[in-house]
């Protein structure tokens, strides 16, 4: 993890903020774990450091989709699981995940996120020169031209993210 600058205290605010939330992750877009928090531990075998990667591919592939039929710019990744809820948010140059319980009140959680994603972005932009930085939502769409040499390298590399993500199922 990466000196903190008050990201533990976003965290923990965002996880103390309503009934419900169990676990926080914070991962920048390269799957690298930033911080996190957990309400309880019951699992101590849990990796977190596998979830963040996996959450950083799941919201990554989800909003190169979204962008591929013109959707523009993504918010939250929503999964719903038998026993609960996992959600990333964009936080510019991370994403937050929370998993929380079945019951969990979504549109609260949706706003509380919102508003830590805005607090996490602006401390994650400000330690970072992120300017330097191109995502792909900053790219104008007309300058998103595909040849087909583009295409054979994007068809590699969405093989070679799905190969990733089903070894990270093992973790």
């Amino acid at each position: 993890m990466v000196d903190d600058d008050g990201l533990s205290d976003i965290l923990h605010e965002l996880i103390t903020s309503t009934g419900g939330i169990n676990r926080v992750i914070l991962a920048d877009k390269t799957g690298l774990t930033l911080a996190h928090t957990v309400k309880f531990e019951t699992d101590p075998n849990i990796d977190i450091d596998g979830l963040g990667a996996i959450s950083s591919a799941v919201y990554l592939a989800s909003e190169t989709q979204g962008m591929n039929v013109n959707l523009t710019n993504m918010e939250i990744v929503i999964a719903e699981f038998s026993n609960g809820k996992i959600m990333v948010a964009d936080c510019g140059p991370a994403v937050l995940s929370v998993i929380t319980d079945n019951d969990i009140a979504i549109g609260m959680v949706r706003m509380l996120m919102k508003q830590a994603a805005k607090k996490l972005r602006k401390i994650l932009e400000e330690r970072m020169d992120y300017d330097d930085v191109i995502m792909p939502m900053d790219i104008p769409h007309e300058e998103l031209t595909v040849s087909s040499k583009d295409e054979d390298e994007a068809e590699n590399l969405l093989e070679d993210l799905e190969a990733a993500l089903k070894d990270l199922q093992f973790f």
